[in-house]
């Protein structure tokens, strides 16, 4: 069994350390430009009224979600609250018609929703240290 384990802290880290570089170019190149970019990409398509405010939240949430994936803290909470921005962003690329970025999403979306499905195996994180272990000779 610690082979799966072992293969889903591995993906779990891969999947958290996109979310957490992604959000943080978007500070570093700057969050103005980044929201800016968003508003011009979407004028004419939704109203900025709804797009100013998730583009500002975007970062925050990327890098949020991608520490606790990362690092496997409230990971269950983590993978749904990414699993909802998924949805927000995959959205926005349906609108903008970008059918490449929409199939990547599509991608994170399954691995979301594998992540999700085999969270039993997560041992190998914070949350795992927090879980009582099972008695000698029994694995659940």
């Amino acid at each position: 069994m610690k082979h799966r384990e072992t293969a889903y802290a591995l993906l779990r880290v891969i999947f958290g350390m996109i979310f957490v570089t992604t959000g943080a170019v978007k500070f570093i190149g700057g969050l103005s430009s980044f929201v800016g970019g968003m508003n011009q990409a979407f004028s004419g398509k939704l109203p900025a009224a709804m797009v100013t405010p998730f583009a500002h939240a975007i970062p925050f949430c990327e890098v949020a979600v991608g520490v606790l994936i990362l690092l496997g803290l409230f990971t269950r909470v983590g993978l749904v609250i990414s699993g909802l921005l998924l949805i927000g962003l995959t959205f926005g690329v349906v609108v903008l018609g970008d059918s490449a970025t929409i199939a990547h999403n599509l991608q994170y979306g399954l691995i979301n929703f594998v992540l999700l499905w085999l969270v039993d195996l997560n041992r190998y994180s914070i949350d795992g240290l927090w879980q009582p272990k099972a008695a000698a000779g029994f694995t659940s």
